[in-house]
C-alpha cells in the first residue's frame, strides 16, 4: 500500500511540475510574441476615419498598428499625437496641449505601423489623435483606455 501511495504522490508531483513548466513556457512564449494591449476604432471629429487600430507589444517595444482598412480624408500636415485629454474633450485648438508628437501620418489609407518611443508610457495618455497641425484641425482620434 505504501508503494502505491508513493507512486501516486510521485505521479501527482510529476504532473504538477509538468503543468508549471508548460505554464512558464507559455508565458515566456506570449511575452516574446506580439501581444495586443489596446485596440479599437476611430471617433470622427472633423473627418471620418475608418478601420481599426491596435497597440501591440513586440518584445520591449509598443507599436501602433493601423489595419489595411484604415482610411481617412487626405490632408496637409497630418500627424499622430498621444494626448492626455479624452477624445470627447479635445478640439483642434487643444489637440497639441500636453500631447506627445509620435509621427507624421504615413498615408491616408492602408495598413501602417508606428513605434512608440521607449521613454513614452502609453498608459499616461487618454487618446490617440490624427491632427492637421498646420491648420489646427482635428481629424479624429480614439480612446486609449
Amino acid at each position: 500500500m505504501q508503494d502505491k501511495n508513493l507512486a501516486i504522490n510521485n505521479y501527482v508531483i510529476s504532473f504538477m511540475l509538468s503543468a508549471l513548466f508548460f505554464l512558464f513556457i507559455g508565458a515566456s512564449w506570449a511575452a516574446a510574441t506580439n501581444l495586443q494591449t489596446h485596440s479599437g476604432d476611430w471617433q470622427k471629429k472633423g473627418y471620418s476615419i475608418k478601420g481599426n487600430w491596435s497597440v501591440e507589444q513586440r518584445g520591449d517595444q509598443h507599436v501602433i498598428v493601423f489595419d489595411n482598412k484604415f482610411k481617412t480624408k487626405k490632408g496637409p500636415d497630418l500627424k499622430l499625437f498621444l494626448s492626455p485629454t479624452s477624445i470627447d474633450d479635445v478640439t483642434g485648438d487643444t489637440a497639441t496641449e500636453g500631447s506627445v508628437f509620435l509621427a507624421e501620418l504615413k498615408s491616408h489609407k492602408g495598413a501602417q505601423e508606428y513605434v512608440i518611443p521607449a521613454n513614452i508610457d502609453i498608459n499616461d495618455f487618454e487618446s490617440l489623435l490624427i491632427h492637421c497641425e498646420a491648420y489646427s484641425h482635428l481629424w479624429g482620434g480614439t480612446t486609449l483606455k
